[in-house]
């Protein structure tokens, strides 16, 4: 039999077992830019690690995806980098004691900004 014969099935054979690692390597990426977007880049100012185009904004890209190829989850991610770089590098910070005046202090503002106007109106009505 001649050997081109058996060229054809084999490369379809060989490409039909990729399929399933090509599947994993894209849900690997996937997973990687969307914890990349949870990140605030530390050289960049309001930019996540996603659309940073700083040099350790790379560097922690290619971290978070190495790491994912070790086996490691979303959480000991986040968690080696908030140890690493501290809380500052979450888009959103747990709500923590610490915390609870990031998360408290629009609606506080909104809150207090409303009362001084009904406060001025009542002044001005009193006159």
């Amino acid at each position: 039999m001649n050997s081109r014969h058996w060229l054809a099935p084999l490369l379809a054979i060989a490409l039909l077992l990729s399929l399933p690692l090509a599947g994993a390597e894209q849900d690997l990426i996937r997973l990687s830019n969307d914890i990349a977007k949870e990140l605030r880049c530390p050289a960049a100012i309001n930019q996540n690690l996603f659309e940073s185009e700083a040099p350790i904004a790379a560097e922690l890209k290619a971290q978070i995806y190495q790491k994912l190829q070790q086996g490691e989850d979303r959480e000991q991610i986040i968690n080696f980098m908030v140890q690493r770089y501290g809380e500052r590098i979450r888009y959103q910070p747990p709500l923590t004691p610490a915390t609870v005046v990031l998360w408290t202090a629009p609606a506080l503002l909104v809150l207090g900004c409303g009362g001084l106007l009904l406060l001025g109106r009542r002044q001005g009505d009193n006159r």
